[in-house]
């Protein structure tokens, strides 16, 4: 599983043999592609805090095992021009030096490609003492056989839930859709089977006393302009499936990025809304939504989200 014959992280399954040098689809190898470590005060309330907290301790990691098309962290997440290779030891380390600046959790940024190293550092760490809830923020395609190895490991997930199905589609069916934006076809299938595993492990959110996460399941979904996203289909399947007390983060922070830029694009010719910002009139349509379907704990975000929390990894301060 993972490192060796047949790795099977994600929802891919591309088996390669990263032991024997292979990189597969997301082109990690054997080590740890780290790009940057900070604490984190723009997450949803819950994980940075209201002020009063130091921020949610987040390594942000190289590559991925998506191919989002608008991705805001493309530069690392995609390019693989940003960031340093490191081992297990100084994962371990970086997460202490977070706890030791004040970080309220620590927070994996596109963790599912190194899924296997993760757990090996966070084994050691709460051996030598580390007590912070672990916050695992993925991007939703993880298999199952990944989650069984984050179990008893991660307290929070963090999951997006990118896209939902077309009406009268099936889930097993390939969506193109889903293939040209987030490069998976079945990105549908695999996300409900991981937020429900996610779900089984963790159960609903729970917070302590100062109002921060402790445990359980947070989910995120990016509204597209033109509801490209299906929030209008995703948001009433969440309803059925985990209930109106689900903790759900409705983002408006949608810019064109990476490969789509503000303006025509040849390739996206058919998906005009790609190239512009979201409109809040789009963005309270779907907030209206949330409320008609009673989801008790949605987090609602400024449209200005879009300028504040887009991030430059080639800068010291990322968010800056």
């Amino acid at each position: 599983m993972g490192v060796g014959p047949g790795c099977i992280l994600c929802g891919h399954q591309c088996r390669a043999d990263r032991s024997a040098g292979e990189t597969g689809r997301c082109g990690t190898g054997t080590t740890v592609g780290f790009s940057s470590a900070l604490l984190h005060k723009g997450e949803e309330p819950p994980l940075s805090g209201k002020g009063e907290a130091g921020g949610s301790g987040t390594i942000f990691f190289t590559r991925c095992n998506l191919r989002c098309v608008f991705c805001q962290n493309w530069q690392i997440s995609q390019s693989g021009q940003t960031g340093l290779e490191i081992d297990v030891e100084r994962l371990t380390e970086i997460m202490f030096s977070l706890a030791e600046s004040g970080a309220c959790n620590i927070n994996l940024v596109s963790p599912t490609p190194y899924a296997i190293e993760i757990a090996k550092a966070l084994a050691k760490a709460k051996r030598q003492g580390l007590d912070l809830p672990i916050v695992y923020n993925t991007g939703g395609y993880d298999s199952l056989n990944c989650l069984a190895m984050m179990e008893g490991l991660v307290d929070v997930y963090l999951p997006d839930a990118k896209i939902g199905l077309a009406p009268g589609m099936d889930e097993n069916e390939p969506d193109s859709v889903s293939m040209r934006l987030f490069g998976a076809g079945d990105y549908v299938k695999r996300n409900r089977l991981a937020l429900k595993e996610m779900k089984r492990q963790v159960g609903d959110l729970v917070l302590d006393g100062r109002g921060l996460a402790a445990r359980g399941l947070l989910v995120r979904h990016l509204v597209l302009p033109d509801d490209l996203a299906r929030t209008s289909s995703l948001l009433p399947w969440l309803k059925e499936n985990f209930g109106r007390d689900l903790h759900l983060s409705l983002m408006a922070q949608y810019h064109p990025s990476h490969k789509i830029k503000v303006g025509p694009n040849a390739e996206f010719m058919d998906m005009p809304g790609l190239g512009r910002p979201l409109s809040v009139r789009e963005y309270e349509k779907s907030v209206d939504q949330a409320i008609d379907l009673d989801f008790h704990n949605a987090f609602i975000q400024d449209l200005e989200a879009a300028v504040q929390m887009r991030p430059d990894f080639t800068k010291p301060e990322v968010f800056n």
